[in-house]
């Protein structure tokens, strides 16, 4: 996980409500957010914007309360990883009634499933997909998001090093031991 960082100063702003430092934080910190939630989770970007809203509203709340002494950026992520829990726990179960439905909606979702003979190319894609969501999760957090920003992104290298300010070197060793160990983990016969 990325570390937040911010000068005393500024998080006394952020303990006294100050709307300004609010804005402020939030600018330097939605792409972090948003992308730890696309790169280890695999969401829509509907989700990701819902649940990095619900973290903004839930830290604005808890931030009054902040120990200055504490570490910022654990009590950050704590607050985004219970806002995270949180989502999961809230959308669980999905509502199936529209299949249960009478209505012109449900009868246009019918007719938009899949038939039969491409039900095998579905579950393979599916089968493949999972099979390499599984895969990224045994990478570590900086790897991925590495992976995400260069290959899903299509960030360069240097774009790469100054939003993760890390060097290139690290990034190309990063891109390299990664790929290898997903081929190794998606291919493990040789």
């Amino acid at each position: 996980m990325t570390i937040i960082d911010f000068e005393r100063t500024f998080l006394l702003l952020l303990i006294q409500q100050d709307a300004g430092a609010f804005n402020t934080f939030y600018l330097k910190t939605v792409d972090i957010f948003f992308r730890y939630l696309q790169s280890s989770y695999f969401l829509s970007q509907q989700d990701c914007e819902d649940i990095i809203a619900d973290f903004y509203v839930k830290f604005r709340n808890a931030v009054a309360k902040y120990d200055i002494n504490q570490p910022f950026s654990a009590y950050v992520w704590t607050i985004f990883k219970n806002t995270l829990k949180d989502a999961f726990k809230k959308n669980k179960d999905l509502p199936f009634s529209l299949l249960d439905s009478d209505d012109e909606e449900a009868e246009r979702f019918e007719e938009g499933l899949v038939d039969e003979e491409d039900y095998e190319a579905v579950l393979q894609q599916d089968f493949e997909l999972e099979q390499i969501q599984s895969a990224m999760q045994e990478l570590d957090a900086l790897s991925r998001e590495i992976l995400f920003l260069k290959y899903i992104e299509h960030k360069s290298n240097t774009e790469i090093e100054d939003t993760l300010m890390i060097s290139q070197d690290m990034i190309r060793q990063r891109i390299s031991r990664s790929l290898k160990k997903l081929r190794t983990l998606l291919n493990p016969d040789p």
